[in-house]
């Protein structure tokens, strides 16, 4: 089935999630496990998923990720993902056009990425991350069509830590999802860093979405959004991701600027998937 189509619901800009790092306080998952490796087949080149964002009974626009490449360079194999964020024309008080670009690598760390929205009709603005780990520093730049905002150019401090920016967060989730351990997550959204708490195998239950006609299974991660993000997204999130072995994100709540939102998966294009049915005996 390449498509599905239903529902409707909008999210603000693709879960916000995690990544690993062993931080004090940390409770990470039990010793031996591969935990900082994609498991393999997880993204699947062309996976393409969409979502809808409602605020209680309103939509009010669409988020598509995609995973657009899978890269091998020596031992080292690197995933490129985007996601474009767009409410829908005449929805009051919003008006968002975002489009994310990130790459990670095997061991779920964030190695690139760069954001860019419209500030005019032929204008954009831009904002990107380049790693050096070398050097063990990011040097972020802003930039408005060809000019370089000078005041807005940084070079912070990784300090050792795996930074995750706002797109391969929703990623490193999926990687994790099932098991069970809680993190505090260092995150890198625009020029601040900071942490986000992280909860895990918080229990198997089931969700309905207007795309299938049966509850989906689904296991659960909630947390705190230790930043403010787009539209104001921040405070405490939780996510449902299908119990299979792609853990696809399905639905989510979000705090933002207006309220608590919901998120729903409306159509995907992924091969050989579809949402597993939930089986109270399984």
């Amino acid at each position: 089935m390449p498509w599905n189509t239903g529902g409707r619901r909008f999210v603000d800009r693709l879960f916000l999630f995690l990544t690993l790092a062993a931080l004090p306080g940390s409770v990470l998952p039990a010793a031996g496990e591969d935990t900082l490796r994609v498991p393999e087949g997880l993204f699947q080149l062309g996976e393409e998923l969409v979502y809808e964002v409602s605020y209680l009974f309103i939509d009010l626009g669409t988020i598509t990720a995609r995973v657009v490449a899978i890269d091998t360079v020596g031992e080292n194999v690197y995933y490129k993902m985007d996601c474009t964020i767009q409410s829908y024309k005449g929805v009051p008080f919003v008006s968002l056009l975002t489009i994310f670009e990130s790459t990670m690598d095997q061991h779920l760390r964030s190695v690139s990425f760069s954001a860019r929205e419209p500030v005019k009709d032929t204008t954009w603005k831009y904002i990107t991350y380049t790693y050096d780990f070398s050097r063990d520093v990011v040097y972020i730049m802003d930039r408005i069509g060809d000019r370089i905002v000078k005041e807005r150019v940084d070079t912070v401090a990784l300090n050792k830590r795996a930074y995750q920016d706002g797109l391969s967060i929703l990623y490193f989730a999926r990687a994790c999802a099932g098991r069970t351990f809680s993190l505090d997550v260092p995150t890198l959204i625009y020029h601040d860093t900071s942490f986000t708490r992280i909860n895990f195998g918080r229990g198997r239950s089931s969700v309905n979405i207007e795309a299938v006609d049966y509850p989906v299974d689904v296991v659960m991660v909630d947390g705190e959004a230790g930043f403010t993000g787009i539209f104001g997204l921040t405070g405490g999130f939780r996510g449902w991701f299908s119990n299979d072995a792609a853990h696809v994100p399905i639905f989510a709540k979000l705090h933002v600027l207006i309220g608590n939102v919901n998120v729903e998966l409306i159509q995907w294009n992924r091969k050989d998937w579809t949402p597993p049915k939930y089986n109270e005996e399984k």
